[in-house]
């Protein structure tokens, strides 16, 4: 029996492997941060995370803290702090000419957007399922499950909700490369895991030529204040239960300011790792998929990573947290670490029925379509040939697919909980969404007919149709 249970999944860079450790390591003042054992497997950058189940039990008993309105009220403050920090360094980061700096100075900047991306991953653990438990527990125990979804979300923008605004405003004009460009820059995460600007315009281009057709409007600002009403209607006999509700929809709004910081580092170091490799002669690939910090820092002294280390990486790379020490391994060794450390959890067994957490009730029957999150290419793919009533089964969404999701009849994830990107935008179109599956995304194939019973939180797999 395996010590850990499943956190997360999603596509992204070994840095976001090692950040995840790093947060724990160096930011142990955030109280989620003080994790036992952490295991994180990659398999061609498509990386799943592991807590232990005694870390799991330390969050979820955590979680009763907010019930405390000055332990919440002292977290939101400094997460604020850290945020605007977070965002200033970005902009110093775009004013950077990198081609000026020394080496050593090219470091020192890759080193502090690490450190800041680390320290913002340590927030996001206070998001998540087991760390907002006794919160969803209440709230749901006494409003049930359709009432609950509608008071989770914030009646306040969000980063994504703004993002939507600015970005139907673009449609209307001439494309433009540079407007998608500023665009990415004012919301760097829809475009995670780029890894160029070419990269970026290109998929910003695809979007844009999509919804210039097809893009469902949204009058954003009047959905919230319709939202409002209906909020204001169920806490109407339950006033008392509002400061809990205010704490729930902060969080809500904090994960997607989380978001915003740690994907968008990806966006905002494109020129810093170009620098590097034109530098060294080593691929912007290689450098944004494969390395670690030290490593590039090597890097730059001329040590390359061979051919098979990467291939190896590639193949199978391990991060281990373990006994207050950091553990790194990559192929066959990866594999013999991941299978030691995991136990049963190494290997998915196949089973008809899927079971998770229910983020917005309802139940309906559709074709599964699989989508890897942050897989620039699939997600191209998808965009033009999702339609309308099937059912989007991915590790996590990522509101650079919110044109995906829209045409969805339901939403099931790997990853997530009640504050969830696919629990709020679910909540937003009313759908039927399942979150915590663990592995949905590796037991459903794309194609197979499926029901998704979100009033039970179970996904059953129907038959096969192509």
């Amino acid at each position: 029996m395996s010590d850990y249970i499943f956190l997360w999944g999603n596509s992204q860079s070994n840095l976001t492997l090692q950040a995840n450790i790093v947060s724990a390591l160096r930011h142990k003042d955030i109280p989620w941060n003080r994790i036992e054992k952490m295991v994180l497997v990659s398999r061609n950058n498509r990386i799943y995370c592991f807590h232990s189940k005694k870390s799991a039990i330390h969050d979820k008993e955590l979680s009763r803290k907010f019930f405390d309105k000055k332990f919440a009220e002292k977290l939101f403050k400094r997460m604020n702090t850290d945020y605007a920090k977070h965002w200033k360094f970005f902009d110093v980061m775009w004013k950077t000419d990198y081609s000026r700096l020394s080496d050593k100075d090219l470091m020192k900047h890759l080193t502090k957007a690490i450190d800041n991306w680390s320290l913002i991953i340590g927030y996001f653990r206070a998001t998540q399922t087991t760390s907002t438990h006794y919160l969803d527990e209440k709230l749901k125990k006494i409003f049930g499950d359709k009432d609950t979804s509608l008071l989770m979300l914030s009646p306040e923008l969000d980063s994504a909700n703004r993002e939507i605004i600015s970005w139907q405003n673009l449609v209307k004009c001439h494309y433009s490369g540079k407007k998608l460009l500023n665009h990415a820059r004012k919301y760097p995460w829809v475009v995670a895991f780029h890894l160029t600007y070419k990269d970026v315009i290109d998929t910003l281009r695809h979007r844009f030529e999509y919804d210039r057709k097809n893009l469902l409007w949204r009058d954003v600002r009047k959905e919230k204040e319709e939202l409002k009403k209906k909020q204001k209607q169920i806490l109407k006999n339950k006033p008392h239960l509002k400061p809990v509700v205010d704490i729930v929809q902060k969080l809500a709004l904090s994960r997607m300011q989380i978001k915003s910081c740690w994907a968008g580092t990806d966006f905002y170091l494109m020129p810093l790792i170009n620098e590097i490799s034109k530098r060294t002669g080593e691929s912007v690939q290689s450098i944004s998929k494969y390395y670690l910090i030290e490593e590039i820092k090597m890097l730059l002294d001329g040590r390359l990573l061979s051919e098979q280390e990467k291939q190896n990486r590639k193949l199978c790379f391990v991060g281990l947290l373990k006994d207050g020490k950091e553990i790194y391994e990559s192929g066959d060794e990866a594999e013999k670490l991941a299978k030691k450390e995991l136990k049963d959890l190494y290997e998915v067994k196949e089973t008809s029925e899927i079971k998770g957490d229910t983020a917005n009730p309802g139940n309906v029957v559709g074709i599964a379509r699989i989508l890897e999150s942050n897989n620039v290419e699939q997600t191209r793919g998808l965009r033009a040939s999702f339609k309308k009533g099937e059912i989007l089964i991915t590790q996590m969404t990522q509101p650079s697919i919110m044109d995906i999701a829209g045409r969805a009849s339901a939403i099931v994830t790997d990853e997530g909980g009640m504050l969830s990107h696919a629990a709020i935008i679910s909540r937003e179109f009313d759908i039927p969404c399942i979150v915590g599956t663990h592995f949905a995304t590796t037991l459903i194939k794309d194609g197979e007919m499926i029901e998704v019973d979100a009033n039970k939180g179970t996904v059953r797999k129907i038959k096969k149709i192509r």
